[in-house]
């Protein structure tokens, strides 16, 4: 499997899915920099939930990326007068995050492909209508003008569009996040869910299914010496 060389930008409380666009301000310049030389050179970029380390030695927090995590093409759509720039990375795959290429000025690793297991399952119709009634629900809160959301929702044209998108913006637990990011079975990331969403188009998971979901993973990791 072909490793990949990618810049690494940890964000904290943001989880970026493969199947999905995300508009970021950057106001750090070294930040700035970094998308802009990898716009420059035809790069990609990772994006990956910021973990803080715990560590009493370092006066101010300190946050290290996560080891999965999803990259994309940046485009830049805007740049202000006090250097801020507003970004869109469209999604292209996932990686782990093996090695350290470079630590300064910004990280840069290398990584392999992180992609999901073939599967021949198929998907209920029921399911489906589901998922298509939770982001049409969620696109009523969250993109008020009409033709925004008729553009967006044409543009979910796979499977994979409509569960990353509400792995990203219906979850609002950033570990649980993290961990549908992780399962590379669309299935179980299905079935993960329909556990948290059981109620009728509901805004919120449910908590305890969340709870669950996160002493599972977290047993999962240590069977397998992942930590």
């Amino acid at each position: 499997m072909k490793s990949l060389i990618l810049p690494v930008l940890p964000i904290p409380n943001v989880v970026f899915f493969p199947n999905t666009e995300l508009p970021i301000f950057l106001v750090d310049q070294v930040y700035v920099r970094m998308i802009k030389e990898c716009v420059r050179e035809g790069m990609l970029v990772a994006i990956s939930l910021a973990e803080p380390i715990q560590n009493s030695f370092f006066p101010t927090p300190k946050f290290r990326p996560k080891k999965v995590c999803s990259y994309g093409k940046p485009i830049i759509l805007e740049e202000l007068a006090d250097g801020t720039i507003k970004v869109l990375i469209k999604g292209v795959g996932r990686v782990q995050l093996e090695t350290v290429i470079q630590n300064l000025p910004y990280l840069v690793y290398e990584g392999i492909p992180y992609p999901d297991l073939p599967e021949q399952e198929l998907l209920g119709s029921n399911t489906l209508t589901k998922l298509q009634k939770l982001l049409e629900s969620w696109t009523r809160e969250s993109i008020p003008d009409s033709l925004e959301r008729e553009s967006f929702m044409k543009s979910l044209t796979t499977l994979n569009h409509m569960v990353d998108y509400i792995s990203m913006f219906l979850i609002q637990d950033r570990e649980v996040r993290q961990v549908l990011l992780e399962t590379t079975s669309i299935f179980e990331r299905i079935q993960m869910l329909k556990s948290l969403f059981h109620e009728e188009l509901p805004l919120f998971e449910d908590i305890q299914a969340a709870t669950a979901i996160k002493s599972y993973e977290s047993i999962e990791k240590i069977a397998r010496g992942w930590h």
